[in-house]
């Protein structure tokens, strides 16, 4: 089964270099192979408990991977694209029920997509939903790019040195934007919507909204000796702007994360 231990991903103003610990099965791993072996680890690891704490066990890891997977997408698909704005979409609770989420995400889409149709045909859009404190309502948070005819009017707001500005094409409720600087920081930020509340709240059911125009980054894939390994590490160290080290997931794999400048 093809393997990997170091991933390159080509994103828009930079490139990001994945060095494993452990290698990686490849993605053509077929879904039966993929759902087998999950089935052996999963298995494995809770084979101590007791019936009980089993389940329990394994009702969180199945929230915690499919959490992760989210932050992923999520992360990946920000990357991979250049944003101008970020926004929030605040309900009515007069107009829409927003404690409905399959309700208000509908909303959402088809008011994006008016949008689409009408001012903004080019319209790049990231947008995530966040559970508001009551644990009941829900409002949105999200990346635009390629904004056409959309209205963006000074709300005459200035936070943290930032002027604050509003959609008046949104008629269901209240909105703020603000012009997006540094679109690797905006990528990184929104995926902390993605939360374990969030994911228990709306299990089974669409987590994030992104247009199909949204790009996504070019990845390479290798298998290397340790020491082509650390050849790239010489090659690229000139390039390198920011370098760090996570263990990640259940059988904690180490991954090291390095950016590099284009």
């Amino acid at each position: 089964m093809p393997s990997y231990n170091v991933r390159l991903y080509d994103y828009p103003t930079n490139q990001q270099v994945r060095i494993y610990q452990r290698p990686v099965r490849s993605e053509s791993e077929t879904v039966k192979d993929f759902k087998a072996r999950k089935r052996k680890e999963e298995d494995s690891s809770m084979r101590e408990k007791i019936p009980e704490q089993r389940s329990e066990a394994a009702a969180a890891h199945s929230r915690q991977v499919s959490q992760n997977r989210t932050k992923q997408s999520v992360y990946e698909i920000t990357r991979a694209n250049t944003w101008e704005w970020f926004i929030t979409l605040t309900f009515d609770r007069e107009k829409i029920d927003s404690s409905d989420y399959s309700l208000v995400s509908r909303t959402v889409r088809r008011w994006f997509n008016n949008m689409q149709q009408r001012k903004a045909p080019d319209l790049i859009y990231m947008i995530i939903p966040e559970l508001h404190k009551d644990g009941i309502h829900y409002h949105f948070h999200g990346l635009l790019a390629c904004t056409g005819d959309l209205a963006f009017v000074e709300s005459g707001v200035v936070q943290d040195g930032k002027m604050v500005y509003n959609l008046p094409d949104f008629r269901l409720g209240f909105t703020t934007a603000t012009k997006v600087e540094d679109t690797h920081r905006a990528a990184a930020y929104v995926t902390k919507y993605i939360t374990k509340e969030l994911e228990t709240a709306i299990r089974g059911k669409r987590r994030f909204l992104a247009s199909r125009s949204c790009r996504r980054a070019k990845i390479y894939e290798y298998n290397m000796t340790p020491e082509e390994k650390n050849d790239i590490l010489f090659q690229i160290s000139d390039d390198i702007t920011h370098m760090n080290t996570q263990l990640v997931g259940a059988a904690h794999q180490q991954i090291s994360y390095i950016e590099l400048k284009k």
